[in-house]
């Protein structure tokens, strides 16, 4: 590391304010400072020479003349110039034969594991996600399930979707019907979407999901909730794109337009609708949760709702009213089947 003015001690000084008192130090430093040794001397004027404070007289052999500071200043400033261009230069080297040790690693690396590569640590998949989106060229196609979007989560993922937007990269995101109701999801799908983003909803249960290019896919590890997997593998890729694409097609647009009373009580009548068909199935309060992407205690509440403006006492009753009515016969209708509005947490 270059040495500076700050890293001279009383010593250094000493023997600098004698070279200037006599215009030079002499030969064997045969004058030196007070208290001073000739191995201090020595020591000092390697420091003073180190920042050019002191060089060799091209007139006087053996003698060592003063520099003035400002002198110094800009021969080593000018050394340390031409030093931080070269590592710029360096810098860009790097980044340009980057590209093509990524696409060996990518290929080993699938090679390696059959396409399937486990990743535990979660900053390394934080990183790989980083990575792979900065790589991202023409599509990214993503599936979050879980009605309740984690603030921070969406904080950090918008610059990154903003850039691979403002790029060009077409950009999907599927989300379960009940994250309407999250007010930091409407934000971040009214950022995206006035950038070109496609946002739509489903009540269907489905995984969680992310596609680069249609090449790499992240997916859950079943065994362990803080692992991912990454394919790479062409088959199993393609084949996970399928399911996206199905569970996209039969989802509808998340509208951020509308965030008023209406808009509210026709997604509750949606979502009690989806519950009704679940109670039906024989499905319990925890898996129906589960499967529409909200708390159990809001779960309950839409049962306890749906109950008590059918008139039943238990959910047998409560199936057999729904079906005489036809509310499992018309999923899609308009009307809120229990006449209550959402009772989220």
């Amino acid at each position: 590391m270059e040495k500076g003015f700050d890293d001279l001690d009383p010593q250094d000084l000493a023997v600098y304010d004698l070279a200037i008192k006599k215009g030079g130090l002499p030969p064997a430093h045969e004058s030196r400072p007070d208290g001073m040794t000739p191995e201090d001397v020595e020591r000092s004027v390697a420091r003073l020479m180190a920042v050019r404070l002191l060089r060799r007289s091209t007139t006087r052999p053996g003698t060592l003349v003063p520099v003035a500071p400002q002198t110094a200043a800009a021969e080593l400033t000018s050394a340390l110039s031409s030093e931080v261009l070269e590592r710029q230069r360096a810098i860009v080297r790097i980044a340009e034969s980057k590209e093509a040790l990524v696409a060996r690693y990518t290929e080993g690396m699938a090679a390696a594991t059959g396409g399937v590569h486990r990743l535990k640590d979660l900053h390394k998949i934080r990183l790989l996600l980083e990575e792979t989106a900065e790589r991202c060229r023409f599509e990214v196609l993503t599936a979050q399930p879980g009605g309740v979007r984690n603030p921070e989560v969406l904080a950090d993922a918008l610059p990154r979707d903003r850039r691979m937007l403002e790029r060009g990269v077409a950009m999907r995101t599927l989300y379960q019907r009940t994250t309407r109701y999250n007010q930091p999801a409407r934000a971040y799908v009214e950022e995206v979407t006035a950038l070109g983003a496609e946002v739509r909803t489903s009540n269907e249960l489905f995984n969680r999901l992310i596609v680069f290019d249609r090449e790499t896919a992240f997916i859950p590890d079943h065994t362990d909730p803080a692992a991912a997997v990454v394919v790479r593998e062409p088959s199993i890729v393609a084949f996970l794109v399928d399911v996206f694409e199905r569970s996209w097609q039969a989802a509808d647009a998340f509208d951020t337009g509308s965030n008023d009373r209406e808009s509210t009580r026709s997604i509750s009548g949606d979502v009690k609708r989806s519950i009704l068909k679940l109670l039906a199935e024989g499905l319990k309060d925890e898996v129906i949760a589960r499967r529409l992407g909200m708390s159990v205690r809001t779960c309950r509440k839409h049962i306890a709702a749906i109950m008590l403006q059918l008139g039943a006492t238990s959910r047998f009753q409560g199936g057999y009213v729904a079906h005489r009515l036809g509310l499992l016969e018309h999923p899609d209708q308009d009307d809120d089947p229990s006449g209550i509005e959402a009772q989220d947490d």
